[in-house]
């Protein structure tokens, strides 16, 4: 299958942007830091004995998500596999105008982001437990995801769901996984490792994907 890629370096402008939301809505993304590592300890959620500094890379790796410059015409959005949150919780908290749906199979996870929806009184996220092709709203919608699901399972599980585009954190070898998609597929892949040179970014990307 042909698809097509188009391949970007990150830009000094959208650090500039990430950074002014990451000021923008410190207090709130630091409560949801406390939360999550707290839930963590529970049951989980990360890997094992993750820190907080890490937890905080983790959600600045949300933030790039909204480098694609589609993202803020979208009104409706939902996490894959949003397992604590990310980077679903990130992203509803600095664009408090769109709506978001977290999507999990596993009810414990989904348990402790309604208790940390709650605490940090998100009135525009909702969770949804269940496998993902069961997922249905009556509007068109945009998938974001965070390393949770492979480009083929995400054709194949929303053939039921009108969507529109797909914003994904991957890795660079995001394009294997494309050999096994079988409708075209427009790819703009970000590299956040052209501009971050800390090491947990090395490799990483952030994909705009549309059908074509």
């Amino acid at each position: 299958m042909d698809h097509k890629i188009i391949e970007k370096n990150v830009s000094r402008e959208t650090l500039e942007y990430v950074s002014t939301l990451l000021e923008g809505y410190e207090k709130k993304l630091s409560e949801y830091t406390e939360i999550l590592l707290w839930w963590n300890q529970k049951i989980n959620l990360l890997s094992a004995g993750v820190t907080k500094t890490e937890i905080e890379k983790h959600i600045v790796h949300s933030l790039f998500l909204s480098i694609c410059a589609v993202i803020p015409k979208k009104t409706v959005l939902a996490d894959i596999g949003t397992g604590g949150g990310l980077p679903g919780i990130p992203l509803a908290i600095c664009f408090p105008d769109k709506k978001f749906y977290l999507i999990d199979r596993v009810s414990k996870k989904m348990a402790a982001c309604h208790d940390m929806i709650q605490q940090l009184q998100l009135n525009n996220v909702e969770v949804f437990t269940g496998e993902l092709k069961m997922f249905h709203v009556e509007h068109p919608i945009s998938w974001v995801s965070k390393h949770a699901i492979k480009l083929s399972e995400l054709i194949s599980s929303t053939q039921e769901q009108e969507w529109d585009a797909a914003f994904f954190l991957k890795g660079e070898d995001f394009k294997e996984e494309l050999k096994e998609v079988e409708i075209p597929l427009k790819v703009i892949s970000y590299a956040i490792d052209s501009a971050l040179s800390d090491p947990f970014y090395r490799g990483k990307r952030v994909l705009q994907i549309q059908k074509l």
